[in-house]
This record gives C-alpha cells, structure tokens and sequence, in this order.
C-alpha cells in the first residue's frame, strides 16, 4: 500500500520547515549613504529615466524592484537601452527583438553587425599602455599585456590562423592552461568569423575527446603539459589519442614556453575588424557530460556580449580601469565571463594553478599584489580558505576590493559570514546563479540592495525570473519550486551542435511545462521573506523525504560540527520499491576510513539536522564510503549517485572513478533488497 501523507501533516511538516528557515538571517551589507547614487547601475536609472522610463524613486531596493518590472515589461527598450548604454561598437538594426517560430521563439537585435574583438579592444584607443591582462602561472612571475600588446598579438595570431586555412565558419580548438594566449586566440578567431572551443588542462582524454570529437575543429591548439601545485602534468600522450580520433584536425600546434614556432615571421599589423551578424556563431561551450554524453551549446556573438556587459556593468559594478579576477579554467564558462570583461576596459587578471599552493593564501597574494578591485571564486574554493583559517584582510591591502563574487556551487550562509569576517567586513557580495547554457547568470547581486548572509540579491535584470511549481503555478516566498525565466534574453543558445531542428534543444529547456515557451532551468529555488532567493541546488538532486523539499546544502551545513571526523559527504533521495515513498541517504567519506559509521557519529548529525532543520529531514540512512563521486570541476555528482543505488546505468564511470562507482552499485543492491526490490 501507497504511504501519503494527510494534508493536515503536510501542512505540519511545512510550518516545522519554515519556522527553521525563517529566523533574519543575518544583515552583511548594505549600501553606505549615498553610495548606490554612485554605482553604475544609478547612472542607467538616470540614463533610461532620461528616454522617458520611469521615474524609479530612487537608489533603494525597492527602485531596483521597480526597474527590474520595466525591464521585463518593456524587454525591447531595455535591451536597446543596455546597447547604448553600454557603448556597443556596430550598426544597431531596426529591431532589438524579433520572434522566430522554433527554439529559442526569439533572436535578438537580428539586423546588426557588430564585431566582437572590436568590443573588447576598444581601450587601446584610450589607455593602450594600461595593462589588459595580468597573468600568473602559480608562483610567478607574472606576465603583464597592455591594451597594445594584446591588440599586437591578436593580429599576429590571426594572420597564423588564416595562413593555416582558417576561414569564417570553421572551428578553432584550444587545450591550454589558464594562460592568455586563450583570449588572444578567442579574439583572433571571432575577427576571422571562426567558431571558438575551448577546454583546460585538467581534462582527461575522454572527456577531450568527447567534446572536440562532436565540435570537429579544423585546429588545435595545444602545450605539452601544466603544473598544478608541485607536480607537473604530462598531455603528450592525450594529444596524441586526440590526433587519432578527430578526423577533421587539420593541424596541431603545440606551443612551449617561449617558443611561439606557429606565430613566427608574423609582424604586428592595424586589426581591420570585421563586423558580422549579431547572431553569428562566437563560441561553443559544453555541459560536464555528467550524465550522459555532453552537450554542445554555440552561443551568438552578439548575445554573448550584450547580456555580459548587463551583468558586468549593472549587477557587478565593473568599470573601466578595475581589475577583475575569477579563478577558473577554459574548460568552465566563468573563463568565457571572465575573458568578455575585457568589453568594459577592465583588465582581467589569469591565474593558473592550484588555489591552495602554497597555502590557501595563493590567489589572495595574486590579486592584492595586482590591485584586484573584483574577486570571483567558486563556492568550494571560499568554503575551504574557511576550513584554512585564513585571514586575507590581516594580511593584504584590500582598500581596493569592491566586490567579492561566488558561483559554480551554493555558496552557504557561513560562506558569506566567512568573507565578511575574514576578508573585508564592508565588501559587497555578489553571489550569482546561472549556467554554461546561458554563458551568464539568471540570479546576482547589486548595489542597490542589501546582502543577507546566503541569500542572492534577485533576479539579472531583463530576466523574468520566477519560482513555479511542478503544475505551473507561482510560488510565494519560503515555497520551494522550480527556477523558470518568463522572458527571453540575449545569450540564450543559438542552437545545440547536431541538433538541426532544435527537438534536443526544446526538450532540455521548454518541454517541461507543456505550451508555455519558459526556459525551466532545472534549479530548485526559493524566494525568502527579504524578496531575495536562495539556490536550493539541482532540481533533482532536491531532497524531499516525507513531502518537505530542502536542499542537500541544508544538510551539508549540519555536519560542520563533525568536520574533524568526516572527509567527504553527499546526500541523495532514494526511492523505496516496496511503497514509493522517498528517503534521504546520506554518505559519508570518514577521515579514519571505517567501514561502518559509528553509532555516535549518527546520533549526533540526526540531532543536528532535527534541532536544526527539521525532524522531517533526517537522514533515514547513514552509509560509510570511501568517497563521494564528484563532476570533472569538482561539484558533488549527487544526480549520478542517485541513479546508480536506483539501480540505473550511467555512461562515462570512468569521469568518477570506477572502483567508486562499483561501490555505490553494490549499495544500491543492497537497499533495493532491504527495501523489497
């Protein structure tokens, strides 16, 4: 027989939910006296009131709320309003937004020609003795390209790339380190109307293979090897295999430090830049293939960059002459985010190597040595300068740093107290949610409104962001739902590679709720009582055992107190054979590595998560591995997990480990028999 529950212990379990997660969190920031009248998202307020919009009241929150309401109301004046703000190089076109009949139901600005290395190299005009990019690898020295130099080495590597054959429309592989030769190659090949791919270092052969082999570059360049930390990585054989698999390589070129062979006997000559369609093909980016063979997204030119310098300038605050630094690699889209602030006259700042070699200091003493005004880095990376101890602020000269942003994972509360504590007390956090599909973020910070330890500001404006439950229907705050954008926007993908009539696309993004032509991201949200949301994590990678949906982080956070015990920990929702109800496993990787968790250690993290959250989360399992299985950048694979103790077979084991993915098989097994499977 079907276990339900009655509505009346539904109800119960959701005011139990709620009264845990509805104590104020804790105010961080907010913006000093006259501070938000300065920001550059003030100077739009002034700029689109000025053509008619509004007035907006203000510099306040609610006056964010209200421009957001414009923006999506009117997209087409907002859209065109970010072009002229923005001060996009090109020819406009008569319309910003035109409908087309498959997905994605709209192109943007469809009759302008822009070019995008014109975009990102217009500060040579101005300051072309300022540094453009700042590099290190690790340790140092760092190596420093101003606004000329960078403008010098595109050219030279663009008149390379047509003397090998490459022509508008064929596709340009590079497998590099974090080193700027990836953006000159970028630019380079966006002036010749090429289509760019990239990956770092750090991915094996067959994640390589499985990305290029689809892209069928006609190039690719490649180095030998990378250091991460004190070991020194050798890719000569990976290159290899890589020569034998991809019939479409034409040439290889493999660069050694100081020897450039490819670009010799080429000389500096003016870039004569070349404007194309808005919506002519930039970049291909891939998903982690985590879950299947990866997908291919090609992203347009044009709606790469518009949406970029809408986040750039209006939720990040980024001017020019700031320094902006994310830690990344060219296998992640913050690399292509990061690369694409070149547009505003920023510099950016490269950093390659391990974030914690030496010490967790590393990047810290990179970017305060480079006069970082932004410092982006990823939810693990912040959470472990907390499990270091570090103190930047007692160390570097931070006057500098305006905002510290966070992405490529939930980013929890103790996170934020941490980088306000730790790091600068009055720095705004900028927390953003989005995604490789979209090269950008749906959910980000801005100056205007204050910041909440593990909250996000709201929504990116120009996105319709909503919280939707599984029928449609709106949700209010403290209701977990579904993240669906309403409206469309600039940098949605062109089309996926080998999908010619979109039917991969529509299923991925908007099939999900039958008939209504919303992008339904996959993200389990939630909006709270200050206005702002909380990523909850991957849709189904939700927990929701005895009808009360939380996020893994939730639980996650309860097991801090036993940090000295527990090395790694994930937990997925299981669902029993025998009555089709849900529960919560939770697995966790032991320091000591036992076998078995000890009977202690379970009765305190059950506590924890009863005093904490709520009884209705409980763990009805607690499992001992050897490890958690994790994505090629590091996140917790708790989508594949669950399917592998559901007893479903996944592709590519080999990304995880094979030996652990036998492991959980065999867990698998064993609470399919325990539950009547």
């Amino acid at each position: 027989m079907t276990w339900t529950a009655s509505p009346e212990r539904l109800a119960r379990m959701k005011v139990a939910l709620s009264d845990t997660q509805s104590k104020t969190p804790a105010l961080l920031w907010a913006p000093a006296k006259n501070g938000a009248e300065i920001s550059v998202l003030a100077d739009f307020v002034r700029f689109v009131e000025a053509r008619g919009a509004g007035p907006f009241g203000g510099f306040d929150h609610a006056a964010f709320l209200k421009l957001q309401g414009w923006a999506v109301k009117e997209p087409a004046k907002f859209w065109d309003a970010v072009w002229d703000f923005s001060g996009v190089i090109g020819d406009k076109g008569a319309d910003v937004i035109k409908k087309i009949p498959g997905v994605p139901w709209a192109r943007f600005f469809p009759d302008s020609k822009i070019s995008y290395a014109e975009n990102l190299l217009h500060r040579v005009h101005k300051k072309p003795d300022d540094p453009a990019i700042i590099a290190r690898t690790q340790n140092g020295p760092d190596k420093v390209l101003t606004w000329e130099d960078l403008c010098h080495e595109v050219s030279i590597w663009q008149q390379a790339l047509e003397a090998a054959g490459i022509v508008e429309g064929d596709r340009v592989a590079v497998y590099l380190p974090n080193i700027p030769e990836v953006v000159i190659i970028l630019l380079a090949a966006s002036n010749i109307g090429a289509v760019f791919a990239s990956a770092g270092m750090e991915m094996g052969q067959a994640d390589l293979v499985n990305r290029f082999k689809q892209v069928q570059p006609k190039i690719l360049v490649t180095a030998e090897g990378y250091v991460h930390g004190d070991k020194t990585i050798d890719r000569k054989n990976v290159i290899e295999h890589v020569r034998g698999e991809i019939s479409s390589l034409e040439k290889i070129v493999v660069l050694t430090e100081g020897d450039h062979e490819f670009t010799a006997g080429f000389e500096p000559q003016p870039l004569k830049f070349v404007r194309r369609g808005f919506n002519h093909p930039l970049y291909i980016l891939f998903s982690s293939g985590s879950t299947g063979k990866p997908k291919c997204f090609e992203h347009s030119t044009g709606g790469v960059m518009l949406k970029h310098l809408s986040e750039y300038l209006l939720h990040c605050d980024i001017r020019a002459g700031d320094r902006v630094f994310y830690h990344a690699t060219p296998s992640w889209m913050m690399w292509n985010w990061l690369a694409g602030a070149l547009s505003t006259g920023a510099a950016i700042l490269l950093y390659d190597g391990s974030p914690a070699f030496p010490d967790a200091y590393a990047q810290w003493e990179f970017t305060t040595s480079n006069g970082c005004t932004h410092h982006g880095s990823a939810a693990p990376v912040i959470l472990s300068w907390e499990q270091a101890k570090i103190i930047p602020r007692e160390r570097y000269d931070l006057s500098g740093l305006r905002m510290v942003m966070s992405t490529g994972a939930v980013l929890p509360k103790q996170g934020f107290e941490f980088i306000h504590a730790s790091v600068k007390s009055n720095v705004k956090i900028g927390s953003i949610s989005g995604g490789t599909d979209i090269v950008g973020c749906f959910l980000g910070g801005n100056a205007f409104t204050p910041t909440y330890a593990g909250q996000i500001n709201g929504p990116m404006l120009g996105c319709d962001v909503q919280v939707w439950d599984e029928d449609g229907k709106v949700l209010g705050a403290g209701e977990a739902g579904e993240l669906v954008c309403v409206s469309p926007f600039p940098s949605m993908p062109l089309r996926f590679v080998d999908d010619e009539k979109g039917e991969r696309y529509s299923a991925e993004y908007f099939e999900f709720y039958p008939g209504k032509h919303v992008w339904r991201h996959g993200d389990s949200i939630e909006k709270t009582a200050q206005g702002q949301f909380v990523i909850i994590g991957r849709s189904d990678a939700t927990l929701n055992q005895n009808g009360v949906r939380i996020g893994t982080v939730a639980i996650y956070d309860q097991l801090k107190p036993f940090a000295d015990r527990i090395k790694e920990a994930a937990a997925v929702d299981f669902s029993r054979p025998d009555n089709r109800q849900t529960i919560t496993v939770l697995f966790l990787a032991l320091k000591d590595n036992a076998g078995e968790v000890p009977d202690d250690l379970k009765v305190g993290i059950k506590k924890a998560v009863k005093d904490n959250i709520t009884p209705y989360a409980i763990p009805t399992e607690i499992i001992a591995v050897p490890g958690v299985l994790k994505t090629p950048n590091g996140k917790i694979a708790e989508v594949v997990m669950k399917k592998i103790i559901s007893g479903k077979p996944i592709p590519n084991a080999s990304l995880y480990g094979e030996e652990l993915v036998k492991n959980f098989e065999a867990i698998g097994r064993d609470l399919l028999k325990k539950y009547g499977g």
